[in-house]
């Protein structure tokens, strides 16, 4: 049991092995999913239940993976402290779907891809089941992305254009601050000190780049992609929206 939490496990991740592509697949049709059946599942009856049942998961999740790792001693402020972005939005994705917040969900919204879509990719697992942080990590991403993409398909939290710059402004905000914690405390949060190193081992070439080149490039291609469900959906309001006019 100490092993399964102290992230000392007998198995091995492999980076585009069985195990990843079959995760990122599963998060992909159910990401489909969402957005075909949006209609149907808009009429379910407890349908904003779901928000608080999933704000319930992300946060039993964050307990548990930080319980388990100060029972076993194994969690130190050099790596495990909560400032790498997927946690941070996780933080704030757990306080909008226990409050409801759409105000903040439009600019929350596009991070919920920035951080988790390239881990997602490009994943830094070491085991798969025989330890806690493979699944916190299965939470912390495929989930959370599912749970924002709920919020957008079924329960209609809009996300506008305009949204885009407050977002990025905030992102390099937040990038500058975690230099500078990195510079003082000599830790790695955000990754812009050092690519992970099978990030490294499969793209050599990036050890000649500065890191923040190659995570400005992951984060704003993320960030494009990021737009495109909202941009579907903003796109199917208005024709339905037309539709109803011209009816009438």
């Amino acid at each position: 049991m100490r092993n399964f939490f102290a992230n000392q496990g007998s198995t091995t991740f492999e980076m585009f092995g069985t195990v990843h592509i079959l995760l990122i697949l599963i998060t992909f049709i159910i990401a489909i999913l969402l957005y075909f059946f949006r209609d149907k599942l808009k009429k379910f009856k407890y349908k904003e239940n779901v928000r608080y049942v999933m704000g319930t998961i992300l946060l039993l999740n964050f307990v548990i993976y930080y319980l388990g790792m100060i029972l076993t001693g194994t969690c130190d402020f050099k790596n495990n402290l909560p400032l790498h972005l997927c946690f941070i939005t996780n933080f704030f994705m757990i306080y909008i779907l226990f409050s409801g917040n759409k105000k903040l969900y439009k600019i929350v919204y596009f991070f919920t891809f920035i951080g988790p879509l390239p881990a997602i990719i490009w994943t830094d697992l070491k085991n798969t089941f025989d330890v806690y942080v493979f699944y916190q990590f299965i939470i912390s991403h495929h989930v959370m992305i599912l749970t924002s993409l709920y919020l957008l398909f079924v329960l209609d939290y809009k996300v506008e254009k305009k949204y885009m710059i407050p977002a990025i402004v905030i992102g390099y905000l937040y990038v500058g601050l975690m230099a500078i914690i990195n510079n003082i405390f000599g830790t790695n949060y955000v990754m812009l000190t050092s690519l992970p190193d099978n990030v490294l081992k499969l793209y050599p070439i990036l050890q000649k780049i500065p890191a923040i080149l190659s995570l400005s490039v992951a984060a704003i291609t993320a960030f494009l992609i990021s737009y495109i469900p909202a941009y579907i959906v903003n796109k199917s309001d208005e024709k339905s929206i037309k539709l109803i006019e011209t009816r009438n």
